[in-house]
């Protein structure tokens, strides 16, 4: 199966003066849920529904309590999740430095591993073409209508 795309035509906020550029963004299929992967595995596997369900949701629940110790939590070949933190009021010294009042948030992060990677480099690209059904394709999922979709899309570097 190919990756499925769409064509956007985006300015560069940098460089308000000149043409905007277009680019492809992933098109997705649809969303599949834990319970569809989980009803997959159990038709090709002697392992029933409740017994993965089971294990699957103490592995998450367990990821997170690993992430929450401040662990990276590494999935063999698929990539790893770890924690960051974004300061949000820098001080000029170490000793000014409060957790409670200079760390604005923290966020989990997902590094793919070589699997992954290896999947990305061979991966092909077909157009997405619009079924009758649907009018207009969206290219902004965004519903604010603000550049950049909802984050999950990789956008252009608008420093190149």
């Amino acid at each position: 199966m190919a990756q499925k795309y769409i064509v956007v035509e985006r300015k560069n906020p940098l460089k308000p003066l000149e043409a905007a550029k277009f680019y492809a963004m992933a098109r997705s299929n649809r969303k599949v849920d834990t319970d569809e992967i989980i009803n997959r595995i159990s038709e090709r596997s002697s392992y029933s529904i409740g017994e993965l369900k089971g294990v699957i949701t103490e592995f998450l629940l367990e990821t997170k309590n690993q992430l929450a110790l401040g662990n990276i939590v590494h999935l063999g070949d698929m990539g790893n999740f770890r924690v960051t933190i974004s300061t949000g009021n820098a001080t000029l010294t170490a000793k000014e430095f409060k957790a409670a009042s200079c760390i604005k948030t923290s966020h989990v992060r997902f590094r793919p591993g070589t699997m992954l990677i290896d999947m990305c480099k061979a991966m092909k690209y077909t157009l997405f073409k619009a079924d009758k059904g649907e009018e207009d394709i969206n290219p902004n999922p965004d519903p604010d209508n603000k550049p950049g979709g909802d984050g999950g899309d990789e956008a252009p570097d608008p420093t190149v």
